[in-house]
């Protein structure tokens, strides 16, 4: 039983929703609300509840704005932001009404940002044939600089509130950004995932050498949300202008981290295509979404391929690449990763790292420690000041 819903996926999704509130992203009574409203395991009716109480916090933050009540309006609209991607997190995938429900979380985010007090600029970053769209935020040119990116099911504009606002108060400029696989990249561009994501962060770092706001030779920091782990370990085994890296999950070896919390994809896999039918319809909604949005993510056309890609996610190849001070954040309930991920991660690095467990004390104990954001960051920044003044003092 959990704190909101019964169903596993649907109580954590609303508590991550509900975890944003630090940085104005939800309000306790709004998020109590609707969630009495939504039927158990229901997509639509997820959709339809999260989407209408997104259109009336819209509308707070337009009167607010008609009337020059500047923080009043960035406020709702931040709110409205979070509760819009959350509308569309379970819909399927590139569904009309999905896509409409996104650009609508990204239009909010940029009336919000236009009433930020940090300068901040949308950028698109070139990446191959197409582009990467995210934001900067500057606090000053001579700061140092933040790097965090993504997952399975993030987008840039829920990356301030997760980690991007945190950093910005002490002091950061921090970069973030939808990659393939993810947000626009994904919904607007056809762009599926990949394993080899150091060269996605590699263009990143070489358009922020060439913005005239940042100065990249201080401190380069890289943090990975949830699959993120994954992608900003790839990425420091191989980009040597990473200063630090924190993941933020610990994904060693994605599909055995899959199966173990969810081995009902294990059986799924083996089944006969007839099996898997019955099977996929009985499952609970969180296997469900895992599937439905894998599929999407990784542009596969049917589970044996989705487990062929994500069995090339696998960091014990190359985790001895990586050189840069490391921080490795596990949570004693994460539903998609156990501590057997993070004992295999330390058991191939040879690199310097710290690992952190977060326990049921301060109910920090779930994935991406959704439930207490402030310990987290205590965590995480407190660990990145520190290397950003090694760095410092040993040049």
């Amino acid at each position: 039983m959990g704190l909101f819903f019964k169903d596993k996926a649907f109580d954590f999704e609303t508590m991550r929703t509900l975890n944003y509130y630090n940085y104005q992203g939800a309000e306790l009574g709004e998020v109590l609300s609707v969630s009495k409203k939504i039927e158990e395991e229901n997509f639509e009716s997820w959709f339809e509840h999260w989407q209408k109480l997104a259109q009336t916090v819209e509308k707070l933050g337009q009167n607010s704005l008609t009337k020059k009540h500047k923080v009043s309006a960035r406020e709702a609209y931040l709110r409205a932001s979070n509760y819009y991607r959350t509308a569309e997190f379970f819909m399927e995938n590139s569904e009309p009404k999905r896509i409409a429900c996104y650009q609508k979380s990204v239009q909010t985010f940029a009336e919000a940002m236009k009433l930020f007090s940090v300068p901040c600029k949308k950028v698109a970053i070139p990446f191959e044939e197409y582009y990467m769209h995210g934001y900067l935020y500057v606090t000053a040119k001579e700061a140092p600089i933040l790097i965090f990116i993504g997952g399975y099911d993030s987008t840039a504009e829920e990356l301030y509130f997760s980690g991007a606002a945190a950093a910005i108060k002490r002091g950061y400029n921090v970069l973030i950004f939808d990659g393939p696989g993810q947000g626009e990249a994904l919904r607007m561009q056809g762009k599926a995932g990949r394993f080899d994501y150091e060269k996605p962060i590699s263009a990143a770092i070489d358009f922020l050498e060439k913005d005239q706001d940042v100065d990249t030779t201080k401190f380069i920091g890289l943090m990975g949300m949830s699959l993120g782990g994954y992608y900003a370990a790839r990425a420091s085994a191989f980009e040597p202008r990473i200063d630090a890296c924190i993941l933020f999950d610990v994904f060693t070896n994605v599909w055995q981290s899959i199966i173990q919390k969810t081995p009902m994809l294990g059986k799924l896999t083996s089944a006969t295509p007839e099996m898997r039918k019955t099977m996929s319809a009985q499952a609970d909604a969180n296997t469900r979404w895992l599937i439905q949005n894998g599929l999407w993510v990784f542009g596969c056309k049917d589970l044996p391929e989705l487990v062929r890609e994500v069995q090339k996610y696998n960091l014990e190849p190359v985790a001895a690449q990586i050189k840069c001070p490391m921080l490795l954040l596990f949570g004693t309930q994460d539903h998609f990763v156990n501590e057997a991920q993070l004992e295999l991660l330390k058991s191939s690095l040879t690199c310097d790292y710290q690992d952190y467990i977060f326990d049921e004390e301060l109910g920090a104990q779930e994935h991406c420690q959704e439930g207490n954001q402030s310990y987290a960051s205590q965590v995480i920044f407190d660990w990145l000041d520190e290397k950003k003044e090694e760095k410092i003092e040993s040049i």
